[in-house]
């Protein structure tokens, strides 16, 4: 099975995940580094003792653990939901697991370990509480700082994407309106000559005077249906698709071997106009139209404002007419601009036969 996934092109400016990660790594450390030497800068300058290499692995790692368990566990969590109770409720608890981890690590794992600690830190309980909310309160200002930054450099780097993908979309618009005014014929010339072909062939062949009345209401919907909206009243999406398949019935008279059925109501539904005739089209153009064994299947079924479009058909034997999946294309282009979301797109491709299946939500 074949399934198209829809999701939009990767904007021009963005960067490979991997490296994007990897330059994000980088700039964290740089930025942990440069913090960490303006301490011992000023170590030295007061000429206090420096921590050795090991304790400040430790007790720096312990620092950034209660920073990025802020920025990226609970403020996103809680804080940008408005969950304020349970922030706080968080902050406590991070801080109490901070306080901890700082006491057990400085009163038992380094001096285990043979590491020197920190001056500030003596066997006295309350000037080790108030070193610890000391430096618990500083990071955990980093914390909201670097968190609240990169919720908004987000924010703008969506809102730059989704102007992309809209100046791609107009784009998009404006080149297809170019092709459709170069190939467009003037309808008026057009109905009229068909009119005129209706009241001259009538009275020698009905069959064929239907035949070009049935021409005529398919080339009217597709060169003038769709409200301001751009979508069409579902209705007459389906009246297009069995006007479609008479004039074929009277082409290929009693041969052709197809089954059309629905189930639901269309009314008071609006439907992208033109969005299923490719899969019918596709199915007479590849397909085996007069095996009464297997015929062509279409089925559109509607349930509330679910719409659901099948259709199968065994291939054709013999010399295959070359696709090149253009109108499959933009189908899926259409659909993805104005259904984004909302809507699977399905084409199972076997050696016999071939099978589409749309579910759309309208």
């Amino acid at each position: 099975m074949n399934t198209f996934a829809l999701s939009p092109p990767a904007p021009a400016f963005s960067m490979p995940l991997p490296l994007a990660r990897v330059k994000t790594v980088l700039i964290h450390a740089a930025a942990w580094l440069g913090y960490y030497t303006y301490e011992v800068c000023f170590l030295i300058m007061m000429k206090e003792s420096v921590p050795s290499p090991g304790t400040s692995l430790l007790t720096w790692s312990l620092n950034a653990a209660l920073v990025y368990s802020n920025a990226l566990w609970l403020f996103p969590r809680y804080l940008l939901k408005r969950r304020y109770a349970a922030y706080a409720l968080g902050l406590l608890g991070v801080m109490l697991t901070f306080g901890a981890m700082r006491y057990g690590m400085h009163f038992y794992l380094l001096p285990s370990l043979g590491l020197k600690v920190e001056p500030l830190y003596t066997p006295a309980f309350q000037p080790f509480i108030a070193g610890t909310y000391y430096r618990g309160t500083i990071f955990l200002g980093y914390s909201l700082l670097y968190a609240y930054a990169s919720h908004s450099i987000g924010l703008l780097r969506r809102l730059r994407e989704q102007e992309h993908q809209l100046r791609l979309q107009e784009r998009s618009l404006l080149e297809a309106d170019i092709a459709f005014l170069k190939s467009q014929i003037n309808p008026h010339f057009l109905f009229n000559a068909l009119n005129f072909l209706y009241a001259q062939v009538y009275p020698l062949s009905e069959p064929t005077a239907k035949s070009v009345l049935l021409l005529s209401d398919i080339m009217r919907y597709a060169l003038h249906e769709g409200s301001e909206h751009g979508k069409v009243a579902l209705d007459k999406e389906v009246q297009h698709l069995r006007n479609y398949l008479a004039l074929s019935k009277l082409r290929f008279g009693d041969q052709l071997q197809v089954q059309f059925d629905t189930e639901g109501s269309t009314r008071f539904l609006l439907v992208l106009p033109l969005v299923l005739i490719n899969f019918v089209e596709n199915c007479f153009k590849h397909g085996e139209l007069f095996d009464a064994a297997h015929p062509v299947l279409l089925r559109l079924d509607l349930h509330e404002n679910q719409l659901t479009f099948f259709t199968h058909n065994r291939k054709r034997t013999g010399p295959v007419e070359h696709s090149t999946g253009i109108g499959l294309e933009n189908t899926r282009r259409r659909l993805d601009a104005v259904y984004p979301g909302r809507y699977e797109l399905r084409v199972i491709d076997e050696p016999t036969a071939y099978s589409t299946y749309l579910h759309l939500t309208l």
